[in-house]
């Protein structure tokens, strides 16, 4: 089986190919930007010979069109076969049903393309299918970050601006309600653009890298922005330590500035029209990208060196 068996789209006669292609012809017809071929078949065709930013403007529009429309979702996995199979070929070792798990992954990521920056959808959606479906079996940077999430929580009134000491906890139960907390507030944080989903996993890697080294919590933002914490995380960065400590300051102010006026609706109204919704850039996508190939390309070669040994 393939990936292109999940869905059934090497059949000529498969009903979701039909119903993107009737979708094609209807879209031809309202989204002029869509249209650069007649005929849904042809599409892959073009796209291999089309300019870079030709397609970013038909992959835009095409994208746009699976918020609501179901028809899209299918034109887009169909058009993404192709590259996804070559993800579900780099993830093989992983699991006898990697095709299974690409081609789900794909589809969810393909319905929420609409929220994408309209440059380089494509190679966004392969590799975050890429990252999720690694993740799934602990590979990568985006699973340690699951597994880890919030499992060493300082509370953000302590990061952001407070000289006590952090509070200790009698029982399990107040730290599972400290753990629920953080997470509702990040989430809250993240929905309202108080903070990036980067800056997110920066701070848990800094908090996990000030436990490990038993940084001071008196000092550098409870430890999180002091010089060994950084310089820790930036062995895996592309970033110097001195951006990293900066970014990280900068997150945790905005953070702080949105605490304080978080439960005042008018403010938070305000606070989201002065901070509008900001889609990641090309860059951003690909350094991202760049930084889970290294850490799988890294979980493999320790794989393989358990298995010869």
């Amino acid at each position: 089986m393939s990936v292109s068996d999940c869905f059934g789209l090497d059949d000529p006669e498969s009903p979701l190919l039909a119903e993107a292609r009737a979708g094609w012809e209807r879209w031809c017809a309202q989204d002029p930007p869509i249209a650069v071929v007649d005929h849904l078949d042809d599409l892959r065709t073009w796209t291999a010979r089309a300019s870079r930013g030709d397609k970013d403007r038909m992959l835009a529009a095409l994208a746009g069109l699976t918020r609501d429309d179901r028809a899209a979702v299918a034109a887009l996995v169909w058009l993404l076969i192709p590259g996804a199979i070559r993800v579900a070929d780099s993830l093989r070792d992983l699991s006898a049903d990697i095709d299974d798990l690409v081609a789900g992954q794909l589809w969810i990521e393909a319905s929420r393309s609409h929220l994408l920056s309209p440059r380089g959808i494509a190679r966004a959606i392969l590799a975050t299918t890429h990252r999720e479906v690694a993740a799934t079996f602990g590979v990568g940077q985006l699973a340690q970050r699951r597994d880890h999430a919030w499992s060493r929580t300082v509370v953000l009134d302590l990061m952001v601006d407070s000289p006590h000491v952090p509070p200790t906890y009698d029982d399990v139960g107040d730290v599972e309600d400290g753990l629920v907390e953080a997470s509702r507030l990040m989430e809250e944080a993240l929905r309202n653009r108080a903070t990036e989903a980067g800056d997110i996993w920066l701070l848990h890697e800094l908090a996990i890298a000030a436990h490990a080294l038993s940084a001071p919590l008196r000092r550098g933002r409870c430890g999180l922005t002091s010089p060994a914490v950084v310089d820790r995380v930036a062995e895996t960065r592309p970033e110097a330590s001195r951006t990293l400590r900066r970014r990280a300051a900068k997150a945790l102010d905005k953070l702080g500035a949105y605490v304080a006026i978080r439960d005042d609706p008018d403010l938070v109204a305000k606070w989201r029209r002065d901070h509008p919704e900001r889609m990641p850039t090309e860059r951003e996508l690909l350094e991202e990208e760049a930084r889970f190939e290294q850490a799988f390309a890294k979980w493999r070669a320790e794989r393989r060196s358990r298995q010869a040994s």
